[in-house]
């Protein structure tokens, strides 16, 4: 198997370059009565605006990649109760709120709009899969796991969800086919410290995230990794570019939150853009011209798209 990164080009541990903070200000155009807006900081360094900034729903939890219908899913709510809406990227608009599990932590579409629903009870964990139907998602079958769900995240052929699973001391990978809605393969072990995770656009290999910032591309067969390498501390989560070339990797250390732009070829960050206070997931756009930054806590909500 081809490894994305080079392997006669190492570079090591690359340096973190200077983060920033900016303002978390939602648009006025944006719809919906769950809609809310606030500030989550003030503007220092690097700060950059936002090419759209849309209100929604607070305590947003996850959203899922933006399709080419200019729409995103987002899962939002606490403990108690929470829900599902659909955002119009265009216009900021929000569907109507579709109950969820209140044991939802991550959610994920594929290019086939079917969207996954990841659960956790602290004991265990299950992803119902979900045919988007006339806007609405129309709930398939439920697949139980082998731990709780920390993340679900789709192929990019759309055939399979790889869904990161932990208790304490123990993760691992486990696929799940959208056609036949259950787990097919065996178990991908990783670091018990993974908190993320992302597949390239052939399948073979998966990238995962630990919070100390190292990266490590593992194959899907289960051989050990094939690199590893270093985005920068207080990581929580990645993303990545449509050709798999530039690893995206969102950290917040205390006080603010930024976003690393990585070249996988050459392990290094390129570049580092602020993201606002709160912000809890970031997606890349399909054509790879913005990363769509999820932002909230118990006060408000919105989403921002920033110009890469």
């Amino acid at each position: 198997m081809t490894s994305f990164i080079r392997k006669t080009f190492r570079l090591g541990i690359p340096m973190l370059l200077a983060s920033g903070t900016i303002l978390a200000a939602c648009s006025s155009n944006s719809s919906g009565s769950s809609g809310n807006s606030g500030n989550s900081g003030t503007s220092s360094g690097n700060s950059q605006k936002p090419a759209k900034s849309y209100s929604g729903p607070n305590d947003i939890i996850s959203e899922a990649s933006p399709t080419l219908k200019n729409t995103m899913w987002i899962l939002a709510g606490t403990a108690r109760a929470k829900t599902l809406v659909q955002m119009n990227l265009a216009s900021g608009s929000l569907s109507s709120p579709v109950p969820a599990s209140s044991d939802a932590v991550s959610i994920a579409e594929t290019t086939q709009n079917i969207l996954a629903v990841g659960t956790s009870t602290g004991t265990a964990g299950a992803v119902s899969l979900y045919q988007i139907t006339s806007g609405k998602p129309v709930l398939i079958t439920t697949a139980a796991v082998s731990a709780p769900v920390v993340e679900v995240v789709p192929s990019a052929d759309g055939s399979l969800f790889f869904v990161l699973t932990a208790r304490p001391g123990v993760a691992a990978v486990q696929e799940l086919s959208t056609a036949s809605g259950k787990l097919v393969g065996g178990s991908i072990g990783v670091s018990s410290d993974v908190i993320s995770i992302v597949p390239t656009s052939d399948g073979n290999d998966l990238f995962t995230l630990e919070p100390n910032g190292l990266v490590s591309e593992l194959p899907v067969s289960g051989a050990g990794a094939v690199a590893k390498f270093n985005v920068g501390a207080d990581a929580k989560l990645l993303a990545l570019s449509q050709d798999s070339q530039t690893l995206y990797a969102l950290k917040c250390p205390p006080g603010s939150c930024n976003v690393s732009i990585v070249n996988v070829v050459g392990q290094q960050v390129e570049k580092v853009i602020p993201a606002p206070l709160d912000t809890v997931q970031i997606q890349i756009s399909p054509d790879d011209s913005l990363v769509w930054d999820a932002v909230g806590n118990g006060l408000y909500g919105n989403v921002q798209a920033f110009s890469l």
